[in-house]
């Protein structure tokens, strides 16, 4: 399997890119390297623009080996460049920082045998530089400071980004060292790979996939994967979003250690979830925020009309982080609530809702209708949230027609069915399970703002009810979501999380 981009190998020594190439294909079995040796081979090269790396000399002879990594620069920003010479002047070194060269390596014994780290660690570099004006990646960087392990990777399960407490789990010295390694690879269990891609393949995405993965050390670790496809950021292409956890072992799972773990695992983690977004990047934020408004304030009209503009791109990723971060804190507050269960007139909590949505519901020209609602034993407050989420999530998702939400009622003897009938542009069937995910969106900001947090938000809080939420619906012809609660108080100990 091909794990690099194709290669630019800019060098006038041929014994010199012949080793290169020879480790690099060592390193990450067949490369694509294009030997460049002359002026017209480079030309050549560049315009046809068909490299993710470059890796040059700064001796060339016929052109400044800095004047190479300024004319990839002005043709490809996020191209990743690494610096492999025996010349390493303090004037060079310093023009190359300049023009933002991704790692240097000096062409020695010792340097043939760092270069594919330095591979490595120059993609890392440039697929980080290329999503700083990425839409989602202020989102995605809250992950970086999570507890548990998050991956980027192709649709094929090459790894694009990791977070650090992925390099830790997996024994690696930083998160640089994964990059391009085949998810693949770190199975240990013949056939476990095989298993977790027809599952992925067929279901979209794993909640829970257990599978021992093989540490740089060798020795094996038991993970729990949740994997799913997702939009690239990059480009209009598939890729893999993934958390890894790292879980008992198989014999203490036996004995129902994994049965009592999942309360206390996914407390304390949304609990250091919460706490890195609202004490680490509140304040910050509000600091960017702060001088952002008194630039627009203050310094609009002196700014040019692009500089005006890329001032409100600014505020707008702010806000928009903004409102990212406060989403998550819900999420992360749903299992630490204090609230204790008590019994709730739904009517009251659908009347509530309907009131505070008042004026999105008449500026569509919305009809909200409903059947007599039961009591329950509930969290009041959430239940609030959990009607709200729903209700505008019909009204956002309308068609052409004004939206008709009807809310239903079904019993049995054990619980209590509420649905959520629309007549908004539906949802393919596929995708039922993913949109209860964290972060996933089926439609871009421009067509529907939002942070795809609101349907995960639900299922915590229905989770946390000892129900069950699920959706029917098909593309253009409305979405029912139905939310089963049990009428048995047994419940009420999800209140003690």
């Amino acid at each position: 399997m091909n794990l690099l981009p194709p290669i630019l190998l800019v060098d006038t020594n041929a014994a010199d890119r012949d080793l290169a190439s020879l480790v690099l294909n060592g390193a990450f079995g067949e490369v694509a390297v294009e030997p460049i040796g002359d002026a017209s081979a480079l030309t050549r090269a560049l315009a046809a623009r068909r490299f993710g790396l470059v890796i040059t000399e700064l001796e060339l002879g016929w052109i400044g080996g800095t004047e190479v990594v300024r004319l990839v620069r002005e043709l490809e920003p996020n191209c990743a460049v690494i610096l492999f010479t025996r010349l390493l002047s303090a004037e060079l070194v310093d023009e190359a920082i300049r023009l933002g060269v991704d790692a240097y390596v000096s062409k020695d014994s010792a340097g043939y045998t760092r270069l594919p780290f330095a591979v490595r660690s120059a993609l890392y570099r440039a697929r980080r530089r290329a999503m700083e004006n990425a839409r989602e990646a202020p989102y995605r960087r809250v992950f970086e400071d999570l507890p548990v392990g998050i991956f980027v990777a192709t649709s094929d399960g090459e790894i694009l980004e990791a977070n650090a407490a992925l390099a830790r789990v997996l024994a690696f010295d930083s998160p640089e060292e994964l990059t391009r390694r085949s998810l693949r690879h770190f199975f240990v269990q013949e056939g476990a790979a095989e298993r977790w891609r027809t599952t992925l393949e067929k279901a979209g995405s794993i909640e829970g996939f257990e599978a021992e993965l093989r540490k740089a050390d060798g020795a094996p670790v038991r993970v729990r994967l949740r994997t799913s496809f997702v939009e690239g950021e990059l480009a209009r292409t598939r890729q893999l979003l993934g958390m890894v956890e790292v879980v008992a072992s198989p014999a203490a799972d036996r004995e129902g250690a994994a049965a009592r773990a999942p309360a206390g695992r996914s407390r304390d983690e949304l609990e250091q979830m919460a706490y890195v977004v609202s004490h680490d990047l509140q304040q910050p934020l509000n600091v960017v925020g702060r001088f952002l408004d008194l630039l627009a304030e203050r310094e609009s009209e002196q700014l040019t009309a692009t500089g005006r503009e890329y001032l409100e791109h600014a505020m707008n990723g702010a806000a928009n982080l903004q409102r990212m971060m406060d989403a998550m804190l819900r999420y992360a507050r749903v299992n630490t609530g204090e609230q204790r269960f008590d019994l709730v007139d739904l009517n009251r909590v659908r009347e509530r809702v309907v009131e505070t949505l008042d004026k999105e519901i008449s500026d569509l020209d919305a009809e909200v209708t409903s059947d007599e609602l039961p009591l329950v034993m509930a969290d009041e407050t959430q239940m609030e949230q959990l009607f709200q989420n729903l209700l505008s999530n019909s009204l956002k998702f309308h068609g052409v027609e004004p939206p008709r939400i009807h809310i239903g009622v079904s019993e049995d003897p054990d619980a209590w069915t509420v649905s959520f009938r629309d007549n908004g542009i539906g949802i393919a069937p596929r995708d039922a399970e993913r949109i209860f995910q964290m972060f996933q969106r089926l439609h871009t900001q421009d067509e529907y703002p939002g942070t795809g947090i609101g349907l995960a938000v639900c299922k915590k809080i229905v989770d946390r009810h000892g129900g069950r939420i699920s959706v029917e619906s098909s593309v253009g012809r409305g979405a029912t979501f139905h939310v089963t609660l049990p009428k048995s108080t047994g419940a009420e100990a999800g209140g003690d999380w």
